[in-house]
């Protein structure tokens, strides 16, 4: 017994600092406030209005633990308008809490190049179109999923399924769509199929609830009518070996139904070159198509629905498309990047919107399919290893169609507004506590 206490002691004594080597622990944190001025943002503003100005801030803080087959991550994070919650000797009223949990996962190695991640975790394919941790938001875009992660040697391939519920039920019940699915199924594949050039696809499929009916009357929802509702396609990305060219070809088609039983038919399409002049000055040149529908009743929702993907980062800094109109949308832009130094990087993008059939507001007067134009500049700057800072300038043309697509007329008179401008500064700092 002896003999066998002391040849585990000494197996430990061995051992033990190997495993302490083969684990990661890590904490580290964001702090993230950015201001804003909105003298149009989204939307243009009447004389009558003042522009907006706030602060918001997000704080996360990212517990990460890693240990040869398994890898955990624990994310909390708070996000707040600056003011929102009352000081705190202010005891007259009640703080706004926005803390909650952003991300919690674990992912175990199952099989060579196979891994399993349970949780509630960003997804993000691609360019980031369909699924995007939505990181200019202030709060992000997560998931609760289980995905299967498969690679070996250039080729990657993901499967996730999500099911969601408002609480534990014990019969079905009327899921109040705080996400647009109720079930989601998704299947991703990237391989290089030579030097410089990649192809990824996905298939999309959704659960949606069937939303035509009174949720409040229960007996329509004891058995609760599914609508099924598919997103199919990919991208083709080059990026030059021998010469300083990167071209990507996106292509999105739907099918099946939404939530009102429409059938879908949507697609959407992108293309997008550009080349680096030299190693400070690149250009760009892009074109992104939406669908739209010509027809609103017969049943077929011909504009693309849009999915989980970055607001932001498309269609325009101003989000005035940031939900493409019924009648579809399409893109033309160029952009400039010069990245002056390592830290210091200018980037400029010019915007022409247009729909694809021309159409009418809710008050029923007809607008054209010039929708205006947007200028968009930002500058960032590496401050040192933790500390980023970015601001942002942008400015909308508006012309009769993009008042009017904005419900902002209901007869042959044209409002004065106020000149769209939008601007902000952002400081992103992420130190790492251990």
């Amino acid at each position: 017994m002896k003999k066998n206490f002391i040849s585990i002691l000494l197996l430990a004594v061995v051992l033990l600092p190997q495993l302490a080597t083969a684990q990661t622990v890590a904490i580290e944190g964001e702090v993230r406030p950015r201001v804003e001025y909105r003298d149009g943002f989204s939307k243009p503003l009447l004389p009558t209005n003042d522009p907006g100005a706030f602060a918001i801030q997000r704080t996360r803080l990212n517990l990460s633990f890693t240990s040869g087959i398994f890898s955990s991550l624990i994310t909390l994070q708070d996000s707040r308008t600056f003011g929102q919650t009352p000081n705190a000797w202010d005891v007259s009223s009640s703080g706004i809490s926005t803390t909650g949990l952003y991300e919690a996962w674990a992912e175990m190695v199952l099989i060579p190049g196979g891994s399993f991640k349970i949780g509630k975790q960003a997804l993000k394919y691609d360019d980031s179109r369909l699924f995007s941790g939505s990181d200019w938001s202030n709060t992000g875009t997560t998931h609760d999923a289980a995905l299967f992660k498969y690679s070996v040697n250039d080729f990657q391939a993901h499967l996730a399924f999500a099911y969601n519920n408002n609480a534990a039920i014990s019969s079905e019940s009327y899921y109040t769509p705080k996400s647009n699915y109720r079930y989601l199924g998704l299947l991703w594949f990237s391989k290089d199929l030579f030097s410089g050039l990649n192809l990824t696809g996905i298939a999309v499929g959704e659960g949606v609830q069937d939303t035509t009916g009174t949720k409040n009357n229960t007996a329509n929802y004891l058995k609760t009518n599914m609508y099924h509702a598919y997103t199919l396609g990919g991208n083709l990305k080059y990026t030059g070996v021998d010469v300083p060219i990167t071209a990507t070809l996106t292509a999105y088609f739907q099918t099946g139904k939404n939530s009102t039983g429409s059938t879908l038919a949507g697609n959407m399409l992108s293309a997008k070159a550009s080349y680096k002049f030299t190693n400070i000055i690149s250009a760009s040149l892009a074109a992104d198509y939406l669908s739209g529908d010509v027809n609103s009743m017969d049943k077929i929702q011909s504009n693309f629905k849009k999915l989980y993907g970055s607001d932001h980062s498309f269609n325009g800094s101003m989000e005035y498309w940031k939900t493409p109109l019924t009648q579809g949308l399409l893109d033309y832009y160029a952009g400039v990047t010069a990245k002056v130094n390592k830290n210091l990087t200018l980037e400029g993008n010019y915007h022409i919107f247009n729909s694809e059939y021309a159409g009418k507001n809710k008050k029923g007067i007809a607008f054209g399919k010039d929708l205006g134009s947007e200028i968009d500049i930002t500058v960032s700057y590496k401050l040192n290893t933790w500390t980023t800072i970015q601001g942002g300038w942008s400015t909308y043309f508006t012309n009769n169609n993009t008042l009017i697509a904005k419900d902002m007329m209901n007869s042959a008179t044209v409002p004065a507004i106020r000149a769209p401008h939008w601007a902000y500064l952002m400081f992103t700092i992420k130190p790492k506590f251990l």
